[in-house]
């Protein structure tokens, strides 16, 4: 089915918000300054959750990364940008794409929201398509676990990243213009990025605008692209590499650009606002290169005058009225494997606060999307994915009946999805996804309070040349929160849950050449629902000398969609097949902070000392085998110094330990180290101007590291030594 014409729809009702203007919700310094001489965190609200508790509140694994640490840390995929959060690490594709990676957990048992609805994007169905956000756009990230994760959906079964923005704003601005201006410039990739937010209130309207760009070239790499096992293999099969890569990441470049246009009117009794945001992402995929040599020509000279070449639009060719040169000359640049990918998304969000004794709150949200990609190999179009989806969403938080308080609402999700070309391994799908859910806190005391939550979805397959399948995966979990002082000072959470997630359509309907993998993937339309039963406890000190955080978790699975390699080989590619299996995941994560200041007299200074420490494990067990891709034991040791809001200096290791615990046809991956160290300068505060400067070293020692949960993590190596600095201007 097709749900709106093309495009169409979305740029009727987006024309009409693109007289409106833009903004960036400007967190407050004061109050984190304040904080940290207290030795605690901020107030920072967890928006994802609908009962919109802080980060001292919550009482299951979160993280929040604000703004601020955004500017500095950003990479061009959101996997990257999030990849040293306790229990998080990605699925690193290249720089251009990369998905999050939560306690081994990936793909469709990670859900990716922006602003609390579904990123819309098919970067579920392979590690080497994009996230459709760009991390530089973003006011913050929230990572969450626990009962709350059921409400987004069963495909958040492993977590939900939660990416925001202020496209509508919620609240008044205070200010008839207020806005940031952000340069960023980087050696190991010549980065070149630029960011614009503006913002601004007239009576009850409030509108917003951003703007970036960011232009990345093939990352240099400290040593060859291929890893010494992989060459070493390639050897005994008499595979000669005379041109081996080595000292840059061939096809790694990446272009990427959006906006966001978004206003909002805001009263006494609630808000409403519509938002539209374009996003394009141009960028080569690594590691192809030999494997399709023999099937084209990978000289300086391609063919680009051809129909296919001319369909190739995206925000790039939106852009194109700006730099018409852009798409054409990357596409010259790069030979091999690449992908152009554009989206266009509106939102419509709002609300009705007390809106009766009994209903606190009334919360509307709608998206519809409409997202397509080309994947090019030498410049010429090989199969053209496309994903027209909408998704709706209703929260009714309700005052305490019989002590009970919480939230219940309905969601509905449709997509039609579509893949066209030589090597399109999945059927035109379309989706139909009704859901019901209920989340809801009972406090037995100033100490105690009970949390539970269900979810019941319907969720119906309709796939050419395959019978439909329908699922109805229900999901239940509970938990405790022992506050011991009453002050949210300590907070220890236990949680218990069951889990049932219906197969996604990749696992149902995969049959073909998958490129990006390099190998022949096969679903199994058979798979029953996926149920998983877990505990998980965690602890937190949210005040004093040492404040953190630690969490232990176990997961077990009954039907584990398991993507496992076979000794089979179709057109010279290796099968992998969609199998039902048991499994196990269990580990923890844990981070403390020592405020040393606290021990002696620092006057307005500031100095952290933070550890942070995680591992995951996880089992076949119905053969006894370690399942693939999954992250080794990580430790990260941090000191940071700040005086007063005007200096911060960093100084971090990672240190990352061997993976030897591999699936069959999986190979080990080495230890490594990083060293990074950062500075940011305040140059000019006052008032109401700000101008901040920023370096930031990375990988310092011009360390090898391989992601060992990325599929081509033999093939390409993390970026070596490099250096982003940058220059941030706020009015």
């Amino acid at each position: 089915m097709e749900f709106f014409d093309k495009k169409q729809q979305i740029s009727r009702v987006g024309a009409a918000t693109l007289s409106l203007l833009f903004c960036i919700n400007l967190a407050s310094a004061q109050e984190a300054e304040e904080s940290r001489r207290q030795g605690s965190a901020p107030q920072i609200t967890i928006t994802a959750d609908p009962l919109a508790p802080t980060l001292l509140e919550y009482g299951s694994a979160v993280s929040v990364v604000p703004r601020a640490e955004l500017l500095r840390q950003a990479e061009p995929s959101l996997g990257q940008t999030i990849d040293e959060l306790p229990g998080v690490t990605s699925s690193y594709f290249g720089p251009g794409a990369s998905r999050p990676v939560i306690r081994g957990n990936a793909g469709e048992r990670v859900r990716v929201l922006h602003n609390g609805l579904g990123t819309a994007d098919i970067a579920n169905t392979s590690e080497d398509h994009a996230v459709s956000v760009n991390p530089l756009s973003l006011d913050s990230i929230e990572v969450l676990r626990g009962p709350e994760s059921l409400l987004f959906g069963s495909s958040a079964i492993g977590g939900v990243v939660n990416t925001t923005d202020n496209s509508i704003p919620q609240k008044p601005i205070g200010a008839p213009l207020t806005g940031a201006v952000n340069l960023r410039g980087g050696t190991a990739d010549d980065e070149r990025s630029a960011g614009l937010l503006l913002q601004g209130e007239q009576g009850a309207i409030n509108w917003h605008v951003d703007y970036f760009h960011q232009d990345t070239d093939d990352i240099e790499i400290p040593g060859f692209a291929e890893s010494a096992q992989q060459r070493a293999n390639e050897a005994e099969e008499g595979v000669e590499h005379e041109d081996a890569q080595r000292g840059v990441l061939e096809n790694s470049a990446t272009r990427s650009q959006g906006f966001g246009v978004g206003a909002s009117q805001v009263g006494e009794k609630g808000f409403f606002g519509i938002a539209i945001r374009g996003w394009g992402s141009n960028y080569g995929v690594p590691g192809h290169e030999h494997e399709h040599g023999d099937e084209h020509e990978h000289g300086d000279e391609h063919e680009h005058g051809d129909a296919d070449a001319d369909e190739h639009h995206g925000l790039i060719s939106l852009a194109d009225a700006l730099d018409s040169d852009h798409h054409e000359e990357f596409e010259e640049e790069e030979a091999g494997v690449a992908i152009d990918a554009e989206q266009v998304r509106l939102d419509l969000k709002g609300a009705l606060w007390d809106v009766s004794d009994e209903v606190e709150e009334i919360r509307m949200r709608l998206g519809l999307s409409s997202y397509e990609h080309d994947e090019l190999e030498g410049g010429t179009v090989g199969t053209t994915f496309e994903n027209e989806a909408f998704e709706s969403r209703v929260e009714l938080v309700h005052s305490a009946i019989a002590g009970v308080q919480g939230v219940v609402g309905l969601q509905l999700q449709l997509s039609d999805f579509s893949a066209e070309g030589e090597e399109a391994f999945l059927p035109p799908t379309s989706t139909v996804s009704p859901a019901a859910f209920v989340f809801e806190e009972l406090p037995l005391s100033e100490f105690w309070k009970l949390q539970g939550g269900l979810r019941y979805e319907f969720v119906s397959y309709d796939a050419d040349t395959f019978a439909g399948d329908s699922f109805h995966p229900v999901s239940v979990s509970s938990g405790v929160v022992w506050n011991p002082t009453a002050t949210s000072d300590y907070l220890i959470g236990l949680t218990a849950s069951a889990t049932q997630r219906a197969p996604a359509a990749t696992e149902l309907y995969a049959n073909g050449i998958h490129v990006a993998r390099s190998i022949f993937e096969l679903g199994d339309s058979a798979l029953p629902i996926e149920k998983s039963y877990g505990i998980e406890l965690t602890g937190k000190k949210n005040t004093g000398l040492v404040t953190g955080a630690i969490s232990l978790f176990v997961q077990d699975y009954d039907d584990f969609v398991n993507l496992a390699g076979t000794e089979e080989e179709i057109e010279e590619f290796q099968v992998f097949r969609y199998d039902s299996v048991g499994a196990r995941f269990w580990g923890f994560e844990s981070e403390a902070t020592l405020h040393l200041h606290e021990l002696m007299d620092l006057w307005a200074h500031d100095l952290d000392l933070r550890g942070q420490l995680d591992m995951v494990r996880a089992r076949n067990t119905s053969d006894g085998t370690d399942l693939p891709r999954i992250p080794p034991v990580r430790t990260l040791v941090e000191l940071t110094y700040r005086y007063r809001s005007l200096l911060e200096v960093e100084v971090e290791g990672m240190f990352v330990a061997p993976q030897t615990e591999t699936a069959p046809f999986e190979l080990p991956t080495d230890d490594y180290q990083l060293l990074n160290v950062g500075t940011t300068v305040r140059i000019l505060e006052s008032a109401p101007y700000e101008v901040s400067f920023y370096v930031r070293g990375t990988n310092l020692t011009d360390e090898e590291a391989r992601v060992h949960s990325s599929f081509i993590k033999d093939l390409a190596p993390l970026r070596g030594r490099s250096v982003l600095f940058g220059l941030q201007a706020k009015l």
